[in-house]
């Protein structure tokens, strides 16, 4: 059996919506030696801004430096922000969590199983209860301590992001808040898990809040984590039904199936190069 071409680099685009940009990112892709496996476009018409996500394959004429350069001229023509990732780069994602494990679980099984295209270099925690889960899967472990307040433990936790050259971070049920200056050091590349359906339940307990309001539905959202608690765009959700006769308890219970599914598809999009942002929401691009 013959497997399918995987292509080799990812082009992304956003820009003014006009008229010509897929004739002329497509022909520089073919001049340059590409052949393109996928192409999505979306125009938000709201907004007047056009996305575009390529995925091709390069044969032995292709030259990055080169195609970058002719690439940068179109680039300014057209007012674009564009990124060309080399699909051999793995991005380096370090896991940040507390007790809970169910979603450090999720992402390392998915990972072991070929279904994240990354490298986990390393865990790091505020708690030590889930030390022997970064054993079992051979990934050093790291314990930083907030009590030593903010600024110092998040110095602590800078440091070890910059020792294993960490590109993005994901919070797998992490139960601090992080501060604006670290958000902003890190902005778009740090994905949380909220155990609630955005914007509803913000902060703490949102299992409680969801009970105590009688609910009919709960969810989970993944977002990209900014100076505002839980207000950053959106990556994914997706909510399930419970009846009226469940407890706080089982409302966690069920939650989680939902906070494992949505953060391992956020960590997806994200790795596929499906997620752009623009005037502080996100559009998702197959």
């Amino acid at each position: 059996m013959v497997g399918m071409t995987r292509p080799d680099y990812t082009l992304t685009v956003n820009c003014p919506d006009q008229k010509g940009i897929i004739a002329a990112v497509t022909q520089i892709i073919a001049a340059g030696g590409g052949n393109i496996l996928n192409l999505s476009q979306h125009t938000a018409v709201d907004v007047n801004i056009f996305l575009l996500k390529a995925d091709f394959s390069v044969d032995e004429t292709f030259a990055q430096a080169a195609f970058e350069t002719t690439f940068q001229e179109v680039a300014e023509r057209f007012q674009m922000d564009w990124r060309l990732h080399d699909k051999a780069a793995r991005p380096r994602v370090a896991i940040l969590v507390s007790k809970t494990s169910h979603c450090l679980y999720e992402l390392l099984l998915k990972h072991q199983d070929g279904e994240l295209e990354c490298d986990f270099p390393v865990i790091i925690a505020n708690h030590s209860d889930l030390a022997a889960v970064a054993t079992q899967f051979h990934i050093p472990f790291f314990q930083v301590d907030p009590a030593k307040g903010k600024a110092a433990y998040e110095a602590d936790v800078q440091k070890i992001l910059e020792d294993w050259k960490i590109d993005t971070v994901v919070l797998a049920r992490y139960m601090q808040i992080l501060s604006p200056d670290f958000t902003r050091r890190w902005a778009y590349q740090v994905i949380n898990i909220h155990h609630g359906f955005l914007p509803a339940f913000m902060g703490a307990k949102p299992y409680h809040q969801a009970w105590h309001r009688g609910v009919k539905i709960i969810g989970a959202t993944a977002h990209f984590a900014n100076e505002n608690l839980d207000q950053g765009p959106i990556i994914s959700q997706d909510t399930i039904q419970v009846p009226d006769t469940c407890s706080i308890a089982e409302f966690v219970q069920m939650g989680k199936d939902v906070e494992r599914k949505v953060l391992f598809e956020a960590l997806k999009s994200f790795l596929n190069r499906q997620v752009f942002v623009y005037g502080g929401r996100t559009f998702l691009l197959p």
